[in-house]
Formats: structure tokens, sequence, C-alpha cells
């Protein structure tokens, strides 16, 4: 049913318009009739009616400017002007407001019905307009916020032109705790203050502990700036003593992944010093103040990734030392043990893809608190072997890398399939990640790529097989995998030196 409001200042006006018509055979329901324009802007408020049948002169308000204001508040509504009235002003200024008719009276009954037809094809049109632009909006919003993610974890944005309107770019990590909200509603609350930005994109997630990232592209600096000030006056009043940390604003994006990497360091040493907020630009001063030499040296250790106790507990004495020597202050002998211990713990997970949660049986954020108090270097020095001694053990005792026994799984796949046409993308589907990082961690792990171990395997095996049997080398070629002779020649002299003939006669066991 379609609702219908009628306004005129005459009532016989309204009560033959109400009795002449059989509105609901045509699926109307008359709500409301009123014989003045600011009676029937309340009754409009209240009922929102999808049709409006309106006299031009009448006390308050007139029609058109009756329209006029309607419009501003509900764009959808349907207007029929009646009037006694044919001036061409009156009729000209109903067409600029869009009116779907101009009826004069005395009104023919088939003219009302063919009006009010004439309404409800144009609301008709206006609603599946509005649900095709909503069904666009919120498809464009979902192919954006798919590059970001992807960009976040180190992909390349492939369509800039999506963000080619905004000149940079910032990245936020909050936690998402309350005692008032479950994290859930707590996501869609910021989803729903962050939309009503109109000159910002965003794009949130949860990635783990309760962490919320979010993405924002601005076109100006002000825009930022007035963004993040309201923003961060919403985490207050929906969050419990919110800790955020702030990437530094990047212009000329192709990939997130190092803002995100900037905020969620800057989160990590907002929750180790409990500050509420921190910006990634404060970390890169403290740096500077420290000196990037002892801060170079630990990030090439732990990519070295040969790391045992020992050379820890070294590296533990040198921060210490440095720390001494050069008179740092608390602030910045916190920062080095932060970083440090963060490293330690990045160190834990992507190795041996583990939680150090898991391990020390303590939440992280709890772990920073607890190193925050401490006060003397000695202190520190104690704790900090206390913690990665507890680490270190428990991966010695009880786990095997993650990332060695993905290896050991998969070359043992390998073994039994070599001889099969299998792809990256089988092999990687098979153990449940991506084909880009098994190819990496494989080439990592054994020094070639995944592809140049299964043709060492199957050069082997055909060696082998030339070595100790007699089988013809068209079978061999197919019993290790490959469907073209041919191509298994020029793949076994590349890879051996020589023709699969010349080996044969020249290693055949007798």
């Amino acid at each position: 049913m379609y609702k219908l409001l009628i306004v005129d200042d005459e009532k016989v006006v309204i009560e033959g318009l109400l009795s002449a018509v059989d509105w609901h055979e045509h699926q109307i329901e008359v709500v409301g009739t009123a014989m003045d324009g600011n009676n029937a802007y309340r009754l409009i408020e209240e009922n929102e009616p999808n049709i409006v049948m309106a006299d031009i002169r009448m006390p308050g308000l007139n029609g058109l400017d009756l329209i006029q204001k309607v419009k501003d508040v509900y764009p959808d509504t349907a207007f029929i002007i009646i009037s006694g009235y044919t001036q061409f002003d009156y009729a000209k200024r109903a067409i600029e407001l869009e009116a779907v008719d101009y009826l004069t009276k005395p009104i023919e009954l088939d003219e009302i019905i063919a009006a009010v037809k004439r309404a409800i094809q144009k609301y008709e049109k206006l609603k599946e307009r509005k649900e095709a632009n909503i069904k666009l909006k919120n498809y464009q919003s979902q192919v954006e916020e798919k590059y970001v993610l992807h960009s976040l974890f180190g992909h390349q944005i492939d369509h800039l032109g999506y963000f080619e309107e905004y000149n940079s770019c910032t990245v936020l990590v909050t936690d998402c705790t309350s005692k008032t909200y479950s994290t859930e509603t707590l996501l869609e609350l910021i989803k729903s203050q962050v939309n009503q930005e109109e000159k910002c994109r965003n794009f949130s997630c949860v990635i783990e502990d309760h962490l919320v990232t979010i993405c924002f592209f601005y076109s100006s600096y002000e825009e930022e700036k007035g963004f993040l000030r309201r923003l961060k006056s919403f985490y207050k009043d929906i969050m419990d003593d919110p800790i955020t940390g702030i990437s530094s604003t990047h212009k000329e994006i192709t990939t997130l992944q190092p803002l995100y990497k900037e905020a969620m360091e800057a989160y990590h040493i907002g929750l180790y010093l409990q500050q509420e907020v921190t910006h990634y630009q404060d970390l890169e001063t403290m740096t500077n103040t420290i000196g990037s030499n002892i801060l170079k040296r630990m990030d090439e250790f732990f990519l070295e990734r040969k790391i045992d106790l020992s050379s820890i507990n070294k590296l533990i004495d040198h921060l210490l030392d440095f720390s001494i020597i050069e008179k740092l202050t608390p602030t910045k002998s916190k920062f080095l043990c932060f970083k440090l211990i963060n490293h330690v713990f990045e160190y834990v997970h992507e190795e041996f893809d583990m939680n150090v949660e898991d391990v020390l049986q303590e939440e992280k954020y709890l772990i920073y608190q607890h190193l925050n108090r401490l006060r003397t270097m000695e202190e520190h020095k104690e704790w900090l072997l206390e913690i990665i001694g507890k680490l270190f053990n428990y991966l010695f005792d009880n786990q095997m890398s993650q990332k060695e026994k993905l290896m050991y799984d998969v070359k043992k796949y390998l073994k039994e399939t070599y001889n099969q046409t299998i792809g990256l993308d089988v092999i990687a589907q098979k153990f449940h990640i991506s084909p880009a990082y098994l190819s990496s961690i494989f080439s990592k792990k054994t020094g070639v790529t995944l592809f140049e171990y299964i043709i060492n395997m199957r050069m082997e095996k055909a060696k082998e097989l030339l070595r100790t049997t007699n089988n013809k080398i068209s079978d061999i070629c197919q019993q290790v995998g490959y469907e073209n002779q041919r191509y298994f020649n020029q793949v076994f002299k590349k890879h051996i030196g020589t023709t699969p003939g010349s080996y044969r006669s020249n290693h055949l066991v007798k």
C-alpha cells in the first residue's frame, strides 16, 4: 500500500476526493488530511506519506512552499498539485519543484487516478534508483576494502584509481575493549561513526588481540586532523581507557603495510608506556636522539634468523651497556627494552607460528605494563633474561618450528606426488596457506624454488631408473611426471649435463 496525504483549505474538496475514488482499489491508504500547510507538514513528519496531493493557496505554508520544505527532508515524496488557478507562474514553479502533475479544479475522476498512477510510477523509479545506488556504493566499498586489506599485508594496490582524489593516508590501530559493549557492537559503532565522515574513506577490521585497524584516506591535512580529533573523543565515550597508535601520513601509496607496521609499533609503545595516543613520528624523534646504529644492529640481529638464548643474552648486555655509557634517560632506555622484547615476540610468532601469551600464560598488555613498572637497569636485565629464557626453553622442549614442520610436510607430499602434474596453487591449498607465502618460505628454507625442487626430485628419480632398469626412456619420462619426451630430454640435459641415453650408457648397472 502507498500512503497518501490530502491537503486543501476547502473541506468540501477534501471530502470529495475521499469519496470519489476507491483508494484501496489502487493500493492507496489515505493517512490523513489537512486544511493548511503547517498542519500538512506536521502530518508528513508523522506519517511520511509516499504521495501528497496539495492545493496551492492555503493558510500558513502554500502548496509550493510546502513542496520545497518537504523535498529538503523527504526528497522521495511525490507531489500532485490541485488548484483553482491556471497562472503560468504557478505551473512553472510546480514543474521546477518536480511535481508529478498540476490539476485544475474542477477535477475529473480519471485525471485524479491518472495523476496518482504517475505519482506511484515516479515513487517506484526513485526507490529503484536509490536501491541501485546503495548496491553500487556497497559494491564499491567492498572492492575498495578488499584492496586496502590486501595492501595492509604487503600486496601492491593495483587499482589506484579508487583513491586518486585522496592525497594522503594514515593507519590507526586501537584496542577494542569495553565493559559496556561487545567487540561486535563496538565495531559497528566505530564503522557508523566513521561512515558519517563524507570526505573520508575508511576500512576497518579486527586483526588480533581485540585490535581494530582503520585506514583513512584524505584529500587535505585539515580533514585528517579534524577527523582524528573527533574519533579520539568518540573512542573515550565507548571504550575503557583505549590505547591508540597512529602511523605517519604518507602520500603516493602503493602498499599500506609500512603504515600498518608503524601504527602497530606506535600502539605497542603506547601500551608499554601507558600513553593514550602515540604517533609514529614521536618514535622517529626518539630513535634519532638515541642513535640509529644501535637500533639498526638490533634489526639486523633478528633478520638473520639464527637466534639462540646465548646470543640474545649478549645482545641484552650490549643494549644495557649502551644505555649506561650514553646516559640515556629512563624513557629512552625503556624504549630500547621495548624494541628488544617486541622483536623477540615477533620472531616467536613468525618463526614458530605461536603467540607469546600461550607460552607465558599472560596477556601481552600485562607483560608491557610489568616492563613499564621496572625502574633500575638491573631490574630490566633480570626481567628480560627471565621472559626470554622462558620462551626459548619452552620452544626448545616442546615446539618444532611451524615453518620447519610445514617444510617437512610439503617435502613429504612432493615425494609422493612429484610424478604428477601439480601446481603451486594446488600445493598451497593442500596446506591451507597462500601460494605467495608457500613460495617465499620454501625458497628461504631450502635455497631453491619449489619448482626447482620438484625438477631436482624428478631428475634424481630419472637417473636412478636409467641406472637400474632397462625401461624405455619414453616410459621413464612418464614415470617421473613428463608427458613430452622431447621436453624431458631438454630438461635432463640442462640439469645433468648430458642426454638420458648417454647417461644410461655411462652409468647403467650391469
